[in-house]
């Protein structure tokens, strides 16, 4: 069964392409774009968890 996805581009610094090329030796068994989703999920989640830690009155 074929999943939907949805095809985006964006532009990187060249600050950012250097961390993503170290990002990406943690990721060695990824693609690249794999490794994108995975990180931009992760700093999703953080970033929830933090709001909702707010929230409640504690420090993240």
């Amino acid at each position: 069964m074929a999943t939907k996805r949805r095809r985006m581009t964006f532009a990187v610094t060249p600050d950012m392409e250097e961390l993503m090329d170290e990002a990406k030796k943690m990721f060695y068994d990824s693609t690249r774009s794999e490794m994108i989703r995975k990180l931009v999920a992760a700093g999703l989640e953080a970033r929830k968890a933090e709001k909702e830690a707010k929230q409640n009155g504690r420090s993240a």
